[in-house]
């Protein structure tokens, strides 16, 4: 894995470190200052022996928004920023407020970097539950965070974007990995990407402008996604997209997704786990039934 698109912004020591551990299975990197950094790989946690001081951390974030924090705030405030490659970097400090908005953050204390990868084929197993026949079913994605649901779901965009008009709504560019609008990664030969917009209002946009067969996006579980989704399948367009979770049970529980799940939106649900390995298939559910376990 080449980790050149975060790493560039590190010291020098931290990234020998990093390539002497070992990139292999590499999931996060979570530097907080005055403490020891911490990798998280195949899902266990280590520490490094080096501490990363505020000023070192506040230079880390400079380089990673190209020397101005300014213009990356509308992200920043939202406790994240993107960068090259798809890595998402989640980010603490002291926030301030105005008229009960958060409008800039400052005190930069710690950040989580999310190791973004494109495994082409990664999601080879489940390819024939999405489509059959000539049939596309509307598809939710559930796993626990660091269980490979965004892995498989670029996977899916590119393989289903190969044969038909795949559009993604990139709410925080982790999927396509879009730079100047150009993806980064392979996503289709006839998919396109609305980048960096809310996912309700994006996936309104492609409908309204694109003409697609299958809208394809991360993270559902607003008031407003869940709107939209509906409008898309009164449109007769397929939806894929994902959930954090630990089984359906646990996302039927919630107000907006549960809500979908309950009207039979989606045909087909798949829960990712790791009982035999990190984006394990645990089970597939069509209709309310299980149809195949890991």
């Amino acid at each position: 894995m080449d980790i050149n698109s975060f790493a560039m912004h590190f010291p020098s020591g931290l990234t020998e470190k990093i390539l002497m551990m070992g990139t292999k299975d590499l999931q996060e990197i979570r530097i907080t200052a005055q403490k020891n950094v911490v990798v998280q790989k195949n899902g266990m946690l280590m520490e490094l022996q080096m501490k990363i001081s505020s000023q070192e951390l506040l230079k880390i974030v400079e380089s990673m928004c190209r020397g101005s924090l300014y213009a990356v705030q509308t992200s920043l405030v939202k406790g994240y920023l993107t960068i090259g490659g798809g890595h998402r970097i989640g980010v603490c400090g002291r926030v301030v407020c105005e008229k009960g908005n958060i409008v800039h953050m400052t005190d930069i204390s710690a950040m989580c970097i999310r190791v973004s990868r494109e495994v082409i084929g990664a999601a080879d197993g489940i390819m024939s539950y999405l489509e059959c026949d000539g049939r596309l079913y509307n598809t939710l994605i559930i796993s626990p965070p660091g269980c490979g649901k965004t892995t498989m779901l670029r996977d899916v965009a590119r393989q289903l974007g190969n044969s038909h008009k795949v559009c993604i709504a990139d709410e925080r560019s982790e999927i396509a990995a879009c730079r100047n609008g150009i993806p980064m990664h392979n996503i289709g030969r006839f998919s396109c990407v609305m980048d960096a917009v809310p996912k309700g209002e994006g996936i309104s946009m492609l409908l309204r402008t694109m003409s697609p067969e299958i809208i394809v996006t991360d993270e559902t579980g607003t008031p407003e996604e869940e709107a939209a989704i509906c409008e898309m399948i009164n449109c007769g367009v397929k939806i894929i997209t994902t959930a954090h979770g630990y089984s359906d049970r646990d996302v039927r529980k919630r107000k907006y997704l549960g809500s979908l799940i309950e009207n039979g939106i989606f045909e087909r649900i798949i829960v990712l786990g790791n009982s035999k390995g990190i984006a394990t298939v645990e089970k597939i559910i069509s209709d309310g039934r299980v149809i195949r376990r890991a």
